[in-house]
């Protein structure tokens, strides 16, 4: 065990080099700490955008609302940004801003565990080395690893079986017949794409999803041009968008109680006139539509999506999966539908699940355990950001940490808090900080009682089936405030809120 007074190799350690990881370290260079690093587990930069490929994979809302504020991209190709091209845009960002000197990749952090004696934390990796650092900033993004498959006899199917998260190129479905289990923002996407070329195609659905038209469009080269030439009146475009998405996903949900029209007329609206239009048949109508209130679970948009279930061949299944055969997928009503390839289109863990924390350690102060804390305890936060009993560790994403319409704002909102603390800690000396217990729980409280009154809980969610919703029946996903409010807030929270302990001296 190393002494009080050894240096950790790093100062600052970033989990993740995904949006929020290259985002942190840009804002860390920004500040003048030029001492860290990220800590990648696959090949690759760029998270989200770098693992799922599938048929269909965009951003599903605008683009100029999906990118920072300080790196405006004038090239996007459409309205809505195909993956590839956000894929591309992470990784000139990661070259612009001289991110990818600092990036460890295939290096998948196993624990983290903090060192008393040595104040700092100790990252055992997935290949038996150890990274120390003095502070730590999980950059893992809302949905860290598909869901396992809890479906019987799953690994008893001779076909081919493909994931959503983890697409196949080598494979071809033309011809085939095809069975899509999920229905899912991912789904959404995907199914129109498979639908074009498969010979047959089952759609198995648990929950169905809201889904609005999507107003998309290529982007005229005209106005990509003005965008390069007048920089300025991208941003007015930018920040707009920004305002508009974070309207719909966000005010929407606030606003409920006073505003209970808006949703109410939304969802009568899509169910009377917008799914009419889109399927024929009145039967396969019903099961498309939801019945709980539009907002419980995040709406996607698709021209197509709905479509599809006019196409012939093209099947819905809402009878429960009772197991996948070797041949293909029996319901509990007995029928067995014979298909070639399964697609497991079933979602992710979220950040906050207790089991992401079984798998990948993260043991503080005086015995604190993530995941024993999750499990036992309603979630809490400072800010979304810190948790009493993890001195010098931070989260990109924590409880009640969705910040206005688009993951961007929310990277750049909550890298200024964090930059904010450990420039602090460094002007006083310190190096061991730590979130107060006090200011934590009134933060918390407070979010808590605005979600209270919030749609979530107003409008008829309970068969949403909402990843809104965690495992103690709270909805800690969303901060109930608007991105302006979170803005101010990162300036200007008061510094005392957290402890500071000085450097040991010899």
């Amino acid at each position: 065990m190393a002494g009080p007074h050894a240096a950790p190799d790093v100062e600052v350690a970033i989990i993740g080099a995904g949006l929020s990881g290259i985002g942190m370290g840009i804002a860390l260079r920004r500040a003048g700490i030029t001492d860290f690093v990220l800590l990648e587990r696959a090949g690759d930069i760029g998270g989200t955008w770098r693992d799922n490929t599938y048929p269909g994979i965009g951003v599903d809302v605008p683009a100029q609302a999906y990118q920072f504020s300080f790196a405006p991209n004038p090239g996007w190709s459409r309205v809505f940004a195909p993956g590839a091209e956000v894929k591309a845009y992470v990784d000139r960002i990661a070259d612009r801003y001289g991110i990818r000197p600092h990036v460890r990749l295939r290096t998948e952090v196993a624990e983290r565990r903090w060192d008393a004696a040595a104040r700092l934390w100790r990252l055992r990796t997935d290949g038996g080395g150890e990274v120390t650092a003095r502070f730590v900033v999980s950059a893992i993004g809302p949905f860290v690893d598909p869901k396992p498959v809890d479906i019987p006899g799953v690994d008893d199917f001779k076909g081919t079986l493909l994931r959503s998260s983890s697409w196949n190129h080598d494979h071809d479905l033309t011809g085939q017949r095809v069975a899509v289990v999920g229905t899912g923002a991912s789904a959404v996407q995907l199914v129109p794409e498979v639908a074009r070329v498969a010979a047959r195609m089952d759609v198995y659905q648990r929950t169905p999803i809201w889904v609005g038209p999507k107003p998309d469009a290529p982007t005229p080269r005209a106005l990509r041009a003005m965008y390069r030439r007048f920089p300025r009146t991208q941003q007015v475009v930018r920040r707009a968008a920004t305002r508009g998405v974070e309207l719909i996903l966000i005010d929407l949900v606030l606003g409920h109680k006073r505003a209970p029209f808006i949703a109410h007329g939304g969802a009568r609206l899509a169910r009377t006139l917008w799914y009419r239009t889109q399927v024929r048949d009145p039967e396969t109508r019903r099961k498309l539509t939801p019945d709980y209130g539009l907002g419980c679970k995040r709406p996607s948009v698709s021209n197509t999506y709905l479509k599809t279930f006019n196409r012939p061949g093209v099947s819905l299944i809402t009878e429960p999966i009772e197991r996948i055969t070797a041949t293909g997928v029996r319901t509990a009503d007995g029928t067995e539908r014979e298909v070639d390839a399964i697609v497991l289109a079933t979602g992710f863990r979220l950040a906050s699940d207790p089991e992401n924390f079984r798998r990948t350690p993260v043991l503080g102060r005086d015995g604190f355990d993530l995941a024993t804390f999750y499990t036992e305890h309603r979630l809490a936060s400072y800010e979304g950001i810190s948790i009493p009993g993890l001195p010098n560790h931070f989260m990109m994403f924590g409880p009640y940490g969705w910040i206005g319409g688009t993951w961007h704002q929310l990277v750049e909102i909550n890298a200024a808090h964090i930059v904010r603390v450990i420039t602090e800690a460094h002007r006083r000396g310190a190096d061991t900080v730590e979130v107060r217990p006090e200011p934590t729980a009134r933060w918390t409280e407070r979010m808590r009682a605005r979600l209270g009154r919030s749609l979530f809980a107003t409008n008829g969610c309970a068969t949403a089936n909402s990843y809104y919703f965690d495992h103690h029946g709270d909805t800690p996903y969303l901060r109930p405030t608007s991105s302006a409010q979170a803005r101010h807030a990162a300036r200007t929270f008061p510094l005392d809120d957290y402890t500071y302990a000085e450097k040991r001296t010899p």
